[in-house]
This record gives structure tokens, C-alpha cells and sequence, in this order.
């Protein structure tokens, strides 16, 4: 029997396992690397799915720490950095994983 899904793609299956995990993906971009950490060491350990997602937010907060050192222009791409960190924790909410260039790589990787 093939799963069934909303106009989105989202299964019943992960909708349930959003209300279990879910916000673990929004709270893991929220402080990025610290609440990244955080979901990793709880979550992370049961849950590949948000090890993943908590890797990525960990990587992404150290290169937004970095880029956060350029005056002005790194502080801007640090709030839009961490802006689509939230996005793509409200993604991985919805059900849909969002995986960034290079770093996202990496947290799949690693995340295995």
C-alpha cells in the first residue's frame, strides 16, 4: 500500500513524527551552533534525521561566527544566514528536508 500524502508530499508518517522531533528542528537553528549541539547530543543520538539537521546548524553557526567578523557586510549575511537557518528548521518542521550548498554536504556526511 503506497503511503498517502497532501498536495505538499508530506506523509501521514511524517506528520506524525512532527509532533514528536518537530520543533527539535526549528530549536536546533535557533542559537545555531549552541541549540545545534544540544539537539545532537539528545535528539541526535535516536534520530538521523535530526543528527542531520542538528549538524548543519552547528556547521552553519560556525561559519556564520567567522563571517560575523567582516564589519557590516558579515554582519548583514550573519542575520540573513541565520534567517534561512530558521527557514529551513520551519522546513524540516513541515516534513521537507532542505540540505544547503557545501555544508549540508558535510552534516550528511557526517550524519550517517
Amino acid at each position: 500500500m503506497l503511503p498517502i500524502t497532501n498536495h505538499h508530499g508530506v506523509t501521514m508518517e511524517m506528520k506524525q513524527n512532527r509532533r514528536g522531533n518537530g520543533l527539535a528542528y526549528i530549536f536546533a537553528y535557533l542559537l545555531t551552533w549552541l541549540s545545534g549541539l544540544i539537539v545532537f547530543i539528545t535528539v541526535g543520538q535516536n534520530d538521523k534525521r535530526a543528527k542531520f539537521h542538528a549538524l548543519q546548524a552547528i556547521f552553519l553557526g560556525v561559519v556564520l561566527f567567522i563571517i560575523g567578523w567582516i564589519p557590516i557586510v558579515g554582519w548583514i549575511i550573519e542575520l540573513l544566514g541565520w534567517l534561512y537557518g530558521l527557514y529551513i528548521g520551519y522546513q524540516a518542521y513541515e516534513g521537507k528536508d532542505v540540505e544547503m550548498p557545501v555544508i549540508g554536504t558535510y552534516a550528511r556526511q557526517y550524519s550517517k
